[in-house]
């Protein structure tokens, strides 16, 4: 009997372990993404710095800088691109995906079921990630920068 309950507990132990230790890598390479993509912002478009993404890693912290952190990266991305004359007047930079994934991430903490919110949230990190990877491909040293648009005038 005893045996039984041990091997469930360890059983238990073992998934909590692994899911910590995969969501914790997860996050490692979600931020260096964030991280790499500022990086590849001129220094005077930035709206913050590279490093300061890390400190998503604080908890309790990161409820509130991890809104702060989508917002100054969608900034830092418009500035540059505006720079670069990229600008499209439409364009969001991930501020839609980044927002909605803070937005069910933290009050699936407390509020509402889990279950509900962050399958979803996974799904809007997942295309913010992607974005935020597409902007770094678009901001690489040597991308093909598109001539100026002629209005027809």
């Amino acid at each position: 009997m005893y045996r039984n309950q041990f091997l469930e507990i360890l059983l238990v132990l073992g998934v909590g372990v692994t899911a910590f230790v995969l969501t914790f890598t997860l996050s490692l390479s979600f931020l260096s993404a964030i991280g790499r993509a500022l990086r590849r912002v001129a220094p005077e478009n930035r709206r913050m710095e590279p490093a300061q993404v890390w400190l998503n890693l604080i908890p309790v912290f990161n409820l509130v800088w991890a809104a702060v952190t989508v917002e100054r990266v969608a900034e830092s991305l418009r500035n540059e691109f505006r720079s670069r004359g990229m600008d499209a007047p439409d364009e969001g930079y991930g501020r839609g995906y980044g927002l909605a994934t803070v937005a069910l991430l933290i009050p699936g903490m407390w509020f509402y079921p889990a279950f509900l919110t962050f399958p979803i949230a996974l799904v809007c990190g997942i295309l913010y990630w992607r974005q935020l990877n597409r902007y770094g491909e678009r901001l690489k040293p040597g991308a093909y920068v598109p001539p100026p648009m002629d209005e027809g005038w």
